[in-house]
């Protein structure tokens, strides 16, 4: 069996998996994503996104839901893509979340950048405490290559954060390489922003989301490369 399909098989159980659990409707979102220009010429798509909420006493509740694109651009002979499954749970001011992911591109972070990698898997955890509005946390990421290469790459991200008219977060990244980033995001969710610095690498992002359109706007930069884009909800 191809590699490739390997993996699409893998994405196809958790997408299933994910959706198995799910036990309140929800309503599936499709996005052009994204819509936008870099340096590989145009670049178009289609994505995925469905999300369960479920109330967990007063002061919880726990989401569910899977994400997932398949996007090509102007100079690629590939396609790309990434899905992924994922829970999280708020239990007053404690904060768990899973992710299982898979795909043959970077996981995004608030853009997609069409960066050719292995087929591989992997998982996101996080884990928060607030208290009042400071908090800390730890996150981890890990992903293997279920190519014949079958590289393994991890990181360890502890932060803290705080809300100030939105919720900033500094973290620090140990593991396959080191690094530190800041992020924040505005209170109603309409904008967000994302600044890691990995190694010798550096890179931003940002969207700007239209409430009264469903129209999203992003921008991302990094050493090598910049994209600009539009997502468009239906």
């Amino acid at each position: 069996m191809q590699p490739w399909v390997r993996s699409l098989c893998v994405l196809g159980l958790i997408a299933f998996a994910f959706l198995a659990v799910s036990t309140t409707a929800a309503a599936f979102e499709a996005e052009d994503l994204p819509f936008g220009f870099g340096p590989q010429g145009w670049q178009t798509g289609l994505g995925l996104s469905q999300e369960s909420v479920k109330s967990k006493g007063l002061l919880g509740y726990e989401k569910t839901g899977i994400d997932g694109y398949l996007t090509h651009g102007e100079g690629d002979q590939e396609a790309f893509s990434w899905f992924s499954g994922r829970k999280q749970v708020i239990m007053g001011n404690i904060g768990y979340s899973l992710e299982l992911f898979g795909g043959n591109t970077q996981r995004p972070i608030l853009s997609t950048f069409l960066s050719s990698t292995e087929p591989h898997v992997g998982a996101y955890g996080e884990f928060s405490r607030m208290y009042g509005t400071i908090g800390h946390g730890l996150a981890g990421e890990a992903q293997f290559s279920v190519s014949e290469v079958g590289e393994f790459q991890y990181s360890i991200i502890p932060y803290v954060q705080f809300q100030r008219q939105g919720v900033w977060r500094f973290s620090l990244s140990l593991g396959s390489s080191f690094g530190f980033g800041m992020s924040y995001q505005e209170p109603q969710e309409k904008v967000k922003l994302d600044i890691t610095v990995v190694g010798e690498g550096l890179s931003m992002h940002v969207l700007l989301s239209l409430s009264e359109h469903p129209l999203t706007l992003g921008a991302g930069l990094t050493q090598e490369q910049a994209q600009v884009f539009i997502r468009y909800s239906f």
